[in-house]
Formats: C-alpha cells, structure tokens, sequence
C-alpha cells in the first residue's frame, strides 16, 4: 500500500509543478501562438 501512495503523491506533485509552471509561462505563450498564427494569414 505504501508503494501506491507514494506514487500518488509524486505524480501528485508533478502535475501541480507543471500546473504552476503552465500558469506562469501561459501568458506570454498564449500572446507567442497569437502572434504566430497571426502572421502565418497575412
């Protein structure tokens, strides 16, 4: 049982890394893919 739970708090930890990382890095990647699928019509 331990094994179990110890996996679940990794992955638990992983996502929420991923979840801040997502959060702080968004902005500028969502105004990046903006720009770029911008210039891709003109």
């Amino acid at each position: 049982m331990a094994n179990v739970f110890s996996g679940l708090d990794t992955t638990d930890v992983i996502s929420a890394l991923v979840g801040a990382a997502a959060i702080k890095v968004g902005p500028g990647f969502a105004k990046w893919a903006a720009n770029k699928v911008a210039s891709f019509f003109r």
